[in-house]
């Protein structure tokens, strides 16, 4: 479905220019991947792994330096129509529910967001009221929830308006940055639950980029260990365990088991 083919991305740093010249530092090296239809796939690395890049050139923010990312079939980067393609397909949640949320805003205008991209893709006009309604309910909230500002809700409450607004842009395809790190255990293993409902009830594929093995063995298919830059493993979570990379290994050691039972 979504694929990264031997990826290399680099950046200037303005430091090593001023001691050097011109100098990049290389941030991805020769990444591959696949992002199957309907599974969900981990992208898991620690702090400077390259793991937000890797995210930035998935969903059509950063171009390689080389290499190329192909979505059913269509390069994202040889042309406006390839990036177009992935952008009518792909939503994003990030870590920061609390700047990704307008203060501002109603919490039936941030959905509205998400709305708004589906109209335009399609060329029909909704009924918000309706729309709305539906979305909070489909993320397990109240609907009189659209009248709030998000200051008014809690962290987990506020990360679920965040899911409707992707949600509500139709996509095949969700990537979540980070998305649950900021929350407590108890709210995790909650939203974690809601992920699988969703994914299985609308048929979506999902990237769930993470530093934490633990939330990739609950909710995760696929994982992909992401360490200085480089792919180090990618195997079925069922098969983990077989791991023989090192960094992998190191990790495994971490891992905690979630009380699915207090979540339930």
């Amino acid at each position: 479905m979504l694929e990264l083919k031997n990826i290399n991305v680099s950046f200037r740093s303005e430091r090593q220019d001023k001691i050097f010249g011109h100098t990049r530092q290389q941030v991805l090296f020769d990444v591959s991947l696949t992002v199957k239809e309907g599974t969900c796939l981990g992208i898991l690395g620690e702090s400077g792994s390259g793991k937000s890049t890797m995210g930035r050139v998935l969903c059509g923010l950063l171009k390689p330096d080389s290499g190329e990312a192909v979505l059913d079939g269509v390069s994202v980067y040889a042309s406006r129509a390839g990036r177009r393609n992935l952008q009518n397909k792909l939503s994003i949640v990030f870590q920061d529910y609390t700047t990704s949320a307008n203060p501002r805003f109603r919490i039936r205008d941030i959905i509205g967001e998400g709305l708004t991209v589906q109209e335009r893709r399609e060329g029909k006009k909704l009924d918000r009221k309706a729309e709305t309604s539906r979305l909070l309910e489909l993320v397990g909230l109240p609907a009189d929830f659209a009248d709030r500002f998000p200051h008014e809700l809690s962290g987990g409450q506020l990360q679920r308006v965040c899911i409707a607004r992707a949600v509500a842009c139709k996509p095949e395809i969700i990537l979540f940055d980070e998305a649950i790190s900021s929350l407590d255990a108890h709210t995790q293993v909650q939203v974690m639950d809601l992920l699988r409902e969703l994914k299985d009830r609308l048929g979506l594929t999902y990237i769930f980029i993470t530093h934490d093995l633990t939330s990739i063995t609950y909710l995760c298919d696929d994982v992909l260990f992401l360490y200085q830059g480089r792919v180090t493993e990618n195997l079925p979570v069922e098969r983990i365990s077989e791991t023989k990379d090192e960094y992998a290994r190191k990790l495994l050691e971490s891992i905690v088991v979630f009380d699915t039972e207090e979540s339930a």
